[in-house]
This record gives C-alpha cells, structure tokens and sequence, in this order.
C-alpha cells in the first residue's frame, strides 16, 4: 500500500482544526443567549394625547466619556479633552460593573466597559444633537430622570444648572441657550458621591444616599430626555380623588413664559384606560394601552382665567362622581386617564395627560380603609439591586410573585426606585409603601449635617411631587432606621435625637402639604421615639415587641421581620432542621416556614400592614398545612393564604 505521511499530517491537521471550530461554535452557541424582546418595553414622555402640542427627542444611547482619575470637586470644565475610545451607553452609571463586585454575584452588564473607569471619582459625558425644524417657537427643557452624584449641565460651553439628587429627576429650561439652527453640545460632568463624604462624630455623607445601589453607582443612570412645549403649558396636575365624600378634586397648574397677560381657557375629561398588553411573560410587561372613546366623566370648563406675566396659576377643580368612575382595588385596579386641553381664542394650545385612579386610602382609628372599607395589606420589600431591576419586566416578574403568594402589597425600600415601578403596581393592583433614600442602617448619614437635613428635605418634597398621582402608593415611608442608629450605634446625646425627631416631625408636615390624599406616613423602624408620624411600623421585634406596636391606637404594621436577610443554616434549621444545610433550596423552605409562623401573629395582633423582608428571597415555596390537600397546590403555595 503506498502512503503519503505528507497528505496524513495535512488531513489530520484539517480534522483537528475543522473539530476545534466545531467546538468552538458549539460553545459560543451554549454560552450566548439572545432574547429578541425590548428589555425596558416602556413607551416615552410625551403621551399620544399631548401631541402635537409637546415633543420629545429621546437623548439615550452611545455618549462621549472622559473619565477623570483625579478628586475633581470643582464645577469646572479642563481646558482640553481626552475622550475615551470605549463609548458609554446611557443610562448606565460608568463603574456600574464594580457593583458588589467579589461579593458573590456576577453584576458585569456592560462588558465593553474597561476596568479602570471603575477607579475614576468623576467623568464628564457629551451628547451633540439637533432641534427639528418644525420645534420653531416651542420652550426646550433637558429631562434627566436620575443622575447619581454631583452633575453639573453645560450647553453650549455655558453652565445651565446643577442638581444632587442620586434618584429623582431633574429638568431644567434651556431655551436660551439652544442653537435652533445648528448642533447642541451638552455636556455633563458628574463628581462621585463618596467625593463629599467627611467622617464626623455621628455618619459621614451629607447627601442622600439611599442603600447598596445608590451609595456605590456614579453617573446618568436613568433615562434623558429633550422636550418642546409651548410657551403657555400645564406644568402641574394633582388628582385628590375623596370616594368617601364622592368627590374628585383636581388641582391645575398653568405657567405663562411670555411677558404679556394670557388670557386662558381649560377643558377636562376622563376617559377610562384600557391595558392592550398581551398575556405571556415577554408580551405583559410590554406598555401598550389606549384611552376609551367614550368619555366617563366630564370636569366643568373653566374660562376666561387670566396668567399674569411670567408666572404660575393654580386652578382647582372639584367635581361630583356620582359612580361614573370605577373604584381602584387591588382585584380590580381600575385606571383613568384626565386630559386636558389649554386654549387661547378658541384654539388649543397645549394638551397635557394624567392617569390615576378612583380610590382612596384613609383611617378609622387604627384601622387602614381602602375606599371607605377596612383593608389589610400583605406586602413584600427588597432592596434595589441595579441593572436587571431597570426595567418593567422585573417589576411585573416580581408583582407576579407577589400576587401568586396572596400579596397585595410592597414597600420600595431604602431609596426611590424608577417611575415605571409604580406604573406596573398601577397597572396590576399591588399597593405601595413609596419610601425615601433616608436609609440609616450603615450609620453613613451625617446626623449633624445641616446640609444633610436640607438635602432631607429636598428629597421628601420632590419624591411627594413624583409619585402623588399613583392610585397604587397608599402611603409615604419617610425614613427607614434612623431611630435605631442614633440611640443603638451613634450612642449620640439627647440632642442629636431631638434633633431627629424634629426633622422626622418636617418630613411628615412636607408630605402632608403636598399630598393631603393619604394620610398613611411611616418611618420604617421607627419605634423609639415619640414623633408626629401617624403609624407605627416595626422591625424584627418579637410577640412583646409587637403588643407595644399595637397598643398605640394607630394603625401598624411589620417593614422587616424573618431571617431571610441574614439567617445561617444553623439558625433556620430550627425550622426544618438538616435540611437547612443541605443547600440554598433547603435554606429557603425553612425560611418560607419561618414567614408562615411570623405572618399569623402580626394578623392576630390588628396589623395593617403583614410583611416578611423578603418574601422576593423566600420564592413562596410549597408549604404543607393541615388544612390543605394534595389536591389544593395553588393554596399550599401562598405564605399570605389565608390571612
């Protein structure tokens, strides 16, 4: 037999490579997984009932970055640039991959990103764009959702504003400063929170921070916005709706840029909301929705209104309901969208759009009402934990959950988490303990800052403005363990804790002037002290604890109680014993256990807010119970069944 050892290697060789690319395709087809839907299927600002009187050019995407490695504080721009070759994509903060990073999970979503931007204690973005022509004669104002740091805004060269709010929006009119012929240069510099910290005797930051998320990130981490309105435009609407009274009130606020008198007219109607979102997990969470033709109930027209130069009006508004409007519950959570037209001579001018809901959450004694009846609530909490929350399919996952465990209700703990949470709880019925960034329980808040409590201040009054109009918040949660940190941690002196106490006293007087609609205003953990808080709400106490809670003719409930946060297998197998050590599953089964023992005693107590911290973590395992059957899974399921 002749044989060519030449040709042998050859053909080997093509084997062996043809293999390895074989294998190498195998392996990047196993390890890649693309999902074809929209990660944050939410729709923009401007609604279609606005149009054409309001625009929007949506400023997200692929932005310039120069990280700056140095402890630049100034609000100063370098004379020269050096742009990094890697664009950032906003929203995203830029050291958002060192998040937990070495704690045990994998939080690297923006791969792309280099490493070093993890070290920089400031970076300067750039975005260019261009107005429309047909923007002519239209007010322009920069919508930024939430910037984490210090942010100073140039257009243009020139400083335009500057805002220190890790969470809630900014917006800001530059109208003057666009060039409406040609390209915008906006720029953002954005200086690192933990810039700003300075050990004092009781906490170091004199920012509010919120918890893990908002004390880490740096940078435009929601989204941006460039919007035209007119010159004449609704700037404000609040919806107090009083079922008990059968009566909507509506409170309209005009602003006039021009420098003449304006002569107004306003028009109002409700229409009810239909939800065109499909049924399954990807087409759900998807925002798709439209107006019903048929007008539900008409406001009274209002004319002949005069908006004196370069100012604001309020108009309000108050109308009988007479069962025109479905109630608002979380079975049946019922959704309406107010329009508004503003005229002048006869023609619109502006139109601006708000949806809400028929319902109110007020107090008998201590018991909590939802439209006039009594009402238990049964809720959930977690921290914020960055990317993967950044989008409406986590909140409709996690509501999901809630609802599937006889949940109806979910404090957004330790800061304010990103509007469209409350758009799904809208949407789907679950109630809402909104709560602040005043997050304590690392002892970081500078309790002797008097810039801490400005910036306090601040931060009630404009998260109060946020979210008043959502039918799903039943209430405000000021605050979460600040009590504990001062008399537990600090060991501070009576003063410090007077101090406390008056600024939880103006928290509850700021929440209370902006919003009369609710009377629920908690401070989580906030048991020690004697404040004008209306509620009682408990952390991790035991049956004595809760008797006290109870005892104090105000309504109360448990923010945190159960293992879940920081239970050891050793501690939660006094529940389920050595299974508890078996593996992260037995953990939990034992901690589900734990919840349904916790759960009754609140109940049997009046409380009118249930909670576990954190029933997202515990996953509602099965639970077996005398009182159930084989047969009856869906009920076996539900830690809140049948309280």
């Amino acid at each position: 037999m002749n044989f060519n050892l030449k040709m042998f290697f050859v053909r080997k060789n093509r084997i062996i490579l043809l293999f390895c690319f074989s294998c190498l395709f195998r392996l990047i087809s196993y390890s890649q997984v693309k999902y074809s839907y929209r990660f944050n299927p939410e729709q923009g600002m401007v609604k279609e009932t606005e149009q054409p009187f309001r625009k929007e050019i949506c400023l997200n995407g692929t932005w310039q970055i120069m990280p700056v490695y140095t402890k630049d504080t100034t609000d100063d721009l370098p004379a020269t640039f050096a742009w990094d070759s890697t664009r950032i994509r906003i929203p995203s903060p830029w050291n958002v991959n060192g998040f937990t990073n070495t704690k045990g999970s994998d939080f690297v979503t923006f791969p792309s990103y280099p490493k070093r931007w993890d070290d920089a204690p400031v970076a300067i973005m750039k975005k260019d764009f261009s107005l429309p022509a047909d923007w002519n004669g239209q007010r322009f104002f920069l919508h930024f959702d939430a910037v984490a740091g210090k942010a100073i805004y140039y257009l243009n060269g020139r400083k335009i504003g500057e805002n220190f709010d890790i969470f809630l929006p900014y917006e800001l009119d530059v109208t003057k400063y666009v060039n409406p012929k040609g390209t915008n240069e906006l720029m953002v510099k954005v200086m690192a929170s933990k810039l700003f910290d300075k050990q004092g005797k009781y906490g170091r930051r004199p920012y509010v921070s919120g918890s893990f998320w908002g004390t880490y990130i740096s940078g435009i981490w929601q989204d941006v916005y460039l919007l035209a309105k007119p010159n004449v435009y609704i700037s404000d609407v609040y919806i107090n709706p009083q079922v008990i009274s059968n009566e909507l009130k509506v409170d309209v606020t005009v602003r006039n840029e021009t420098s003449s008198e304006q002569k107004i007219s306003l028009n109002e109607e409700i229409r009810k909301w239909i939800n065109l979102a499909g049924n399954s997990v990807n087409d759900a969470p998807v925002e798709n929705n439209k107006l019903d033709n048929k007008v539900a109930l008409q406001l009274s027209n209002e004319n002949n209104i005069s908006i004196p130069a370069n100012s604001s009006y309020t108009i309000s508004l108050t109308q009988q309901v007479n069962q025109k409007l479905e109630n608002w519950t979380p079975d049946n959570p019922n959704l309406y969208g107010l329009v508004l037209h503003l005229q002048t001579d006869g023609k619109n001018i502006d139109a601006k759009y708000q949806r809400f809901g028929w319902r109110q959450f007020s107090f008998d004694k201590d018991t909590l009402l939802l439209n006039g009846k009594p009402f238990h609530l049964k809720g959930d909490s977690w921290h914020f934990m960055g990317v993967p929350e950044m989008t409406r399919r986590y909140a409709w996952a996690w509501f999901s959950t809630l609802k599937k465990a006889n949940g109806n209700a979910v404090r957004l703990h330790a800061q304010p988490y990103p509007h469209f949470f409350l758009d799904v709880a809208d949407e789907m019925g679950i109630c809402v303990l909104d709560e602040s960034g005043l997050w304590a329980s690392d002892a970081g808040p500078d309790m002797t800052s008097d810039t801490y409590w400005q910036n306090s201040e601040t931060q009630i009054h404009h998260l109060v403005l946020r979210d008043r109009n959502h039918p799903s918040v039943f209430g405000w949660s000021v605050c979460n363990e600040t009590e504990p940190i001062v008399h537990n941690v600090f060991h501070a002196p009576d003063s410090t804790a007077q101090s406390l106490i008056h600024e939880i006293n103006t928290w509850v007087k700021i929440a209370k002037e902006l919003d009369p609609s609710r009377a629920w205003i908690s401070g989580d953990g906030e048991t020690m002290f004697k404040t004008d808080l209306p509620t009682i709400v408990g952390h991790y106490g035991d049956v004595n604890s809760m008797k006290e809670w109870s005892s104090q003719g105000k309504p109360w409930g448990i923010g945190e109680q159960g293992m879940a946060y920081y239970g050891t297998p050793l501690q939660v197998s006094k529940y389920n014993g050595n299974r508890a050590f078996e593996s992260q599953q037995g953990r939990m089964e034992g901690l589900a256990k734990e919840a349904y023992q916790l759960i009754p005693e609140q109940r049997k107590l009046g409380a009118s807010y249930s909670s576990v911290f954190n029933l997202v973590w515990i996953k509602a395992f099965g639970i077996r119970h005398k009182r159930y059957n084989q047969t009856n899974h869906h009920k076996r399921r539900r830690i809140f069944y049948p309280f």
